[in-house]
């Protein structure tokens, strides 16, 4: 494990989980159903994101994190 990985945030850990779900095998229904520029929104129960479909990729940004 690289040093650097252990400096990130955990909303940006989370960021990069939910990408990689996404782009791969099992995201892919998600993926295809949406249009190239088209969003939503995800909502957990610590983090809402915005999923856009840019070149072909899902591209998750985190918007807010709940402070419980």
């Amino acid at each position: 494990m690289s040093i650097l990985k252990g400096l990130r945030s955990h909303p940006e850990r989370v960021v990069e989980r939910f990408t990689r779900y996404l782009n791969g095998p099992m995201g892919r229904t998600v993926l295809e159903t949406l249009d190239e520029g088209e969003s939503f929104i995800l909502q957990t129960s610590e983090h809402t994101f915005r999923v856009t479909r840019k070149r072909g990729k899902a591209v998750v940004e985190l918007i807010s994190v709940s402070l419980l």
